[in-house]
């Protein structure tokens, strides 16, 4: 099971190799922009198209985000109840605190989620980190989650930050592929095959720029990472499988769902972090840690659930 995760964990590696070797002197965070550029306004809407549709219709698919939203408040609850209750006895600063509920709360299906499930359960099964991720994880965390970012940041923040999703390529490119696929109309062939060879580029662009994340500071912060792995990975187990069933997912849509809820922090995190002046180090660090143990702990969960 693990050979099947062995290319994603060296490409991880290959990114955290080139945060310190930074071959040809371009600093890594401006590596990280422009991949992330190329990522969110063409490689992942391109694979999203070439996901569905390559694929077979199923409405039930519409579930997943339902219950991707009941896991989501479930982890926000648990987080501000956690992190405010340390706020409060004064181990955490606000702006600590704030960087913790961004890192247990939230998910990233367009991270490490989408390989995992891809290798773990067939290019079919990838399809639910995208709906999971465009129409759960993206819609709270770019309106509540960036509300919040800015409240334990001190800063103000505006209602058109909710609007960001809206600008979104991919959020626009799930909507027309759900449209196109549900409806049955057939595109050209060569144009769905051009969708399909521009997205395979977007799974190792991804894990890459994961990778270039990784850092070992903030990681003597085990009062804090502690808890972020608990709601993060127990309770996201735990709220996927209470989810699951109660919107009426089954089979290999309920297996990669619950794989998606226990799925490592939102790596964009680290810019909200330091957008709104919140520890980006201690977010980092348990972004970090929560990939790793969730790489390590996903195929040994996949036999459970």
């Amino acid at each position: 099971m693990y050979e099947r995760l062995l290319p994603m964990i060296l490409i991880l590696a290959v990114g955290t190799a080139w945060r310190h070797l930074q071959p040809g002197g371009i600093p890594i965070g401006q590596v990280r922009q422009v991949l992330n550029t190329l990522v969110v306004n063409l490689l992942a809407p391109a694979m999203i198209l070439g996901v569905f549709l390559t694929a077979h219709p199923d409405r039930t698919l519409l579930r997943v985000p339902l219950a991707g939203l009941l896991v989501i408040a479930v982890g926000l609850g648990a987080s501000l109840l956690v992190f405010g209750a340390m706020l409060r006895a004064g181990r955490l600063t606000r702006p600590q605190a704030g960087a913790a509920i961004l890192a247990a709360a939230f998910g990233n299906g367009l991270g490490a989620a989408l390989p995992v499930v891809d290798s773990l359960l067939g290019p079919s099964a990838a399809r639910v980190p995208l709906l999971y991720d465009m129409f759960a994880t993206v819609v709270v965390f770019w309106s509540l989650g960036v509300a919040l970012a800015a409240w334990f940041g001190g800063a103000a923040v505006g209602w058109r930050s909710a609007l960001v999703v809206l600008r979104m390529p991919p959020f626009w490119a799930t909507v027309a592929a759900l449209a196109v696929n549900t409806s049955g109309i057939a595109l050209p062939r060569g144009l769905v095959q051009t969708f399909v060879v521009l997205g395979q580029a977007t799974v190792p662009m991804l894990l890459f720029v994961v990778g270039s994340t990784f850092t070992l500071r903030g990681l003597t912060r085990l009062d804090v990472l502690a808890p972020v792995l608990v709601i993060r990975l127990g309770l996201g187990l735990a709220a996927g499988l209470l989810a699951v069933p109660l919107v009426g997912l089954s089979g290999e849509l309920a297996t990669a769902t619950m794989l998606v809820a226990v799925a490592p922090s939102v790596a964009v995190g680290i810019a909200i972090s330091e957008r709104f002046k919140l520890d980006s180090e201690l977010f980092t660090a348990s972004l970090t840690v929560t990939t790793v143990l969730y790489v390590l702990l996903a195929p040994a969960l996949l036999p459970r659930l």
